[in-house]
C-alpha cells in the first residue's frame, strides 16, 4: 500500500471514529506494522489540515490523534452535531451504569445523586436503555455504547474491577 492510500485510511478512521486513536490503532486499521511510517503519515496529514486553515483540525493529545472542529467554531456549530459532546457528569453516569449493569435507576441516584437529566440524555443518545422490573427501572448499555467507545461494557468491568477499589464504581 502506498503512502497516499495509507493517508486515506488514517483520514477516514479519524473522521468516522469521533474519538482519539493511538498509532497502534491507526496501524491496525491500515494493516501496517511499521508504526514509524504510520506516525509520519499521520503527522503529514495533520500538517495539511493546519496549512489549509479550514474548520477541521487534527489534534494530538498524549500521542493519540483526533479529528475535530477548531475550538473557535465549536460554540457556534456544536448544537447541530448528531453526537453532542457529553459532559463529564454524563460520562461519569454512563461509566457507572456500564460498570454495574444491569442496575436499578434508584441505585444510580443513591450513589451519584439526582442524575435524571444525564440518564434521559444518555437514553436519547441511545447509549443506554431501560426496562421495567417490578417497581424498578433497570438501566443497561446498548450496542451503540460498545461500538462508540470501542469496548464491551463487560470488558470494562473486568478491566477496572481490581483498579478501582473505593471509587465511584464500587457501591453497596
Amino acid at each position: 500500500m502506498d503512502d497516499k492510500e495509507i493517508k486515506k485510511f488514517i483520514e477516514g478512521a479519524l473522521f468516522i471514529s469521533g474519538r482519539n486513536l493511538c498509532i497502534e490503532e491507526l496501524a491496525r486499521i491500515c494493516a501496517l506494522g511499521n508504526l514509524g511510517k504510520v506516525r509520519q503519515i499521520a503527522e503529514l496529514l495533520k500538517k495539511e489540515y493546519d496549512d489549509r486553515d479550514c474548520a477541521i483540525k487534527i489534534f494530538v493529545d498524549e500521542g493519540k490523534y483526533v479529528m475535530d472542529i477548531r475550538e473557535n467554531l465549536k460554540d457556534k456549530i456544536s448544537n447541530i452535531s448528531a453526537y453532542p459532546e457529553m459532559t463529564k457528569g454524563m460520562l461519569k453516569t454512563l461509566g457507572f451504569i456500564a460498570y454495574h449493569q444491569p442496575i436499578k435507576q434508584a441505585d444510580v441516584f443513591k450513589n451519584l445523586g439526582y442524575v435524571y437529566e444525564h440518564i434521559k440524555k444518555l437514553e436519547n443518545l441511545k447509549f443506554i436503555e431501560s426496562y421495567r422490573n417490578k417497581n424498578y427501572k433497570i438501566l443497561k448499555t446498548t450496542k451503540k455504547f460498545d461500538g462508540h467507545f470501542s469496548l464491551k461494557a463487560l470488558d470494562l468491568k473486568a478491566n477496572l474491577k481490581a483498579k478501582n477499589e473505593g471509587s465511584i464504581f464500587n457501591y453497596k
